[in-house]
């Protein structure tokens, strides 16, 4: 059973599904938008390199790519790995939640993702600047990925998935495998995408419980201050000598 306040969505992996239509079109879209992207760039000079993400960019008032980043893999590796993962993931949640609510889900994890990327980068360079570099900059639908990989292992807290397509693990070790792995790459090499990571896991757990909400955070707020205060009674509430 999912956590309380956690909405199940369903998921129960059971096979390769088919390519649901929203996700052919996002999967079509990274493809060729990648391909023309590399070729523009070599033959005009504008291409994958002015749409992908880059904090300092952004905040120079390159905005646009907060909306086309998704779209675009300069690495043909990634690009095949991005594409694979994305009709995994993004076929079976499409129906799960269905057309609108997957968009929906895909569109703003996204956008919020990049969002919350720009003060997490700006907090953990001046954080930890002298040890480990968050390069802020992101290519491809892996925010969104991390937002799915989050909305799984808190809809389905047993669901396991392949992590590498060889190693089966629970979803919500593969989240903390995702973050081991560049805390590793930071140490040593110094850079880590820490932050757009991070905003995407983020964006997933607010989706899902719904605390992106003020009213629904206060409450969740309000009920763990009252957890806590209860905790701290060594002799029951009533008799106010010991607390």
């Amino acid at each position: 059973m999912p956590p309380r306040g956690v909405r199940n969505f369903g998921f129960t992996p059971s096979g390769p599904p088919g390519l649901a239509p929203v996700t052919r079109i996002l999967v079509i879209l990274l493809v060729v938008a990648s391909l023309v992207g590399a070729i523009t760039q070599r033959k005009l000079g504008f291409g994958t390199q002015d749409l992908n993400f880059q904090v300092g960019r952004v905040l120079a008032g390159e905005v646009w790519r907060f909306f086309t980043y998704p779209f675009v893999e300069t690495n043909p590796i990634n690009l095949i790995i991005s594409g694979v993962v994305l009709w995994l993931f993004g076929s079976w949640f499409e129906s799960r939640w269905g057309q609108r609510d997957f968009l929906r889900f895909f569109a703003v994890a996204t956008l919020g993702a990049a969002v919350l990327a720009i003060p997490l980068s700006l907090l953990i360079n001046t954080v930890l600047g002298s040890t480990i570099r968050d390069v802020g900059i992101a290519e491809g639908p892996g925010a969104a990925l991390d937002a799915m990989l989050v909305a799984m292992a808190l809809t389905n807290p047993d669901s396991n998935i392949l992590f590498g397509f060889v190693l089966p693990m629970r979803t919500r070790t593969v989240v903390l495998a995702m973050l081991g792995i560049q805390l590793i790459f930071g140490i040593t090499t110094g850079a880590a995408a820490f932050s757009i990571t991070l905003g995407g896991m983020a964006m997933g757990y607010l989706l899902v419980t719904g605390r992106w909400r003020p009213a629904k955070l206060w409450e969740s707020v309000r009920k763990a201050t009252m957890r806590r205060r209860r905790g701290l009674h060594v002799v029951p509430p009533r008799d106010h000598t010991l607390h």
